[in-house]
């Protein structure tokens, strides 16, 4: 069985939540250019709640790593994907909860329900 509140699983909450943050930003800020009726103390809160979150990926994504080859699976560097992985480390996260992604460092499957 699965572990619910998982590592691997609270760091790709992390990386939806602040997706979420980002996304929101940006339609309030259209909202307040287009309606002059927004707070900006709005948006520095959004952006905190943005950076509070990726500040929680960023330490947890290096608790998270590859059975196979043991580096970071959220965690990319400038070196190119391997060929067979599924792109970058945002479809890693996008395909989390799927059950298994593949690393972006050596290609193999990496089961996730119990990272």
């Amino acid at each position: 069985m699965p572990r619910i509140f998982s590592i691997g699983n609270l760091n790709a909450i992390s990386v939806y939540c602040a997706w979420a943050m980002l996304l929101i930003g940006g339609f309030y800020f259209v909202y307040t250019l287009a309606t002059e009726g927004g707070s900006g103390s709005t948006l520095i809160r959004l952006f905190y709640g943005f950076f509070a979150f990726v500040l929680v990926h960023f330490v947890l994504a290096f608790f998270v790593r590859c059975p196979h080859c043991e580096r970071c699976l959220t965690i990319q560097t400038s070196k190119q994907p391997h060929s067979g992985s599924s792109g970058n480390w945002a479809s890693v996260v996008a395909n989390w909860f799927s059950g298994s992604v593949m690393c972006i460092h050596c290609g193999n499957r990496v089961d996730t329900k119990n990272l």
